[in-house]
């Protein structure tokens, strides 16, 4: 990163420290890994303080990155609610390859939870994250949303009980989900879906994000026999033609689908608490999402 003027060295040497943290709490807030990495950038351009007058300069750039974040999306909330289907968020594709021992998952950025999230307001959002995902007391996360300590206790009491019933089992198995996953690809290559049929659940879900530039479903697709019945159909049509490769997407095993030379479709999943099937599939198709992924 290149920034001008006199104090070039000294943010350059802050935005290589903090960039990755700041990301990571922007990637939560947003679902959005360009969004992310754009509010980031921003706010390092923008930096109007002396460093070494701050007490606590991680917490200080963190409520700077929160605050960024709760502006894009109370912006963003009237594009998302006239968006064509349902908007889901811009998967963090991981391509370099891990033993399964030594991969490091982390309940805060899998995939299922991200879409969770999206059932909370904005500053719900802000809350939950901080808290759940950075561990913030909630005195900090009070001071950077200037807000009392008892107020932000009642927000994250009101996100957790939203979420109470959703909250998706984090995979310990992990050579369990590399097994879902070959065996899903393996049926989309073959066309033959009964094993894959066999590992989802009865009330299993299907939900695709086209953006409205991908014709796809548009509302959500429920239980084994609508969800088998639709991959079935889409498959007889090409929709897996090309490479389709495991890859780490928001720390566990999903599915990259190439075609022509361009990332087409990111594949996810969401298991049940057993972690022996799928109970949810989420199909990312719009190409906005998928431009900055390089092909493997």
């Amino acid at each position: 990163m290149k920034i001008g003027g006199e104090k070039e060295m000294k943010l350059d040497t802050l935005y290589k420290t903090y960039q990755s943290y700041l990301f990571s709490i922007a990637y939560r807030m947003l679902g959005s890994v360009t969004d992310a990495e754009d509010v980031v950038h921003d706010l390092f351009l923008q930096l109007k303080f002396d460093p070494d007058q701050i007490r606590d300069l991680k917490a200080y750039l963190a409520k700077m990155t929160t605050n960024r974040c709760l502006n894009f999306l109370n912006s963003a909330r009237n594009n998302r609610e006239i968006y064509a289907g349902t908007w889901l968020p811009e998967p963090q594709v991981n391509q370099a390859e891990q033993p399964l021992d030594k991969v490091v998952t982390d309940e805060s950025i899998s995939y299922a939870f991200l879409v969770l999230l999206e059932q909370l307001s904005p500053v719900e959002r802000a809350v939950f994250v901080l808290r759940e995902g950075f561990a913030y007391s909630y005195k900090s996360i009070a001071d950077m949303l200037e807000k009392t300590e008892e107020n932000c206790r009642k927000i994250f009491s009101r996100a957790k009980r939203k979420l109470r019933n959703d909250i998706p089992a984090h995979p310990k198995n992990t050579e369990r989900v590399d097994l879902l996953a070959k065996t899903f690809i393996n049926a989309s290559k073959t066309g033959n879906f009964e094993e894959m049929i066999d590992i989802l659940t009865e009330d299993v879900v299907l939900v695709a994000d086209g953006g409205g530039k991908v014709i796809t479903a548009l509302h959500p697709i429920v239980n084994k026999q609508q969800v088998s019945a639709f991959i079935k159909k889409i498959s007889d049509k090409g929709a897996f033609i090309g490479e389709l490769l495991p890859m780490m997407v928001n720390g566990q095993k999903g599915v990259l689908q190439v075609r022509e030379g361009h990332v087409n479709k990111v594949i996810c999943f969401e298991f049940d608490s057993k972690q022996r099937n799928i109970r949810k599939i989420f199909f990312i198709l719009n190409p906005d999402k998928l431009n900055y992924i390089p092909v493997p």
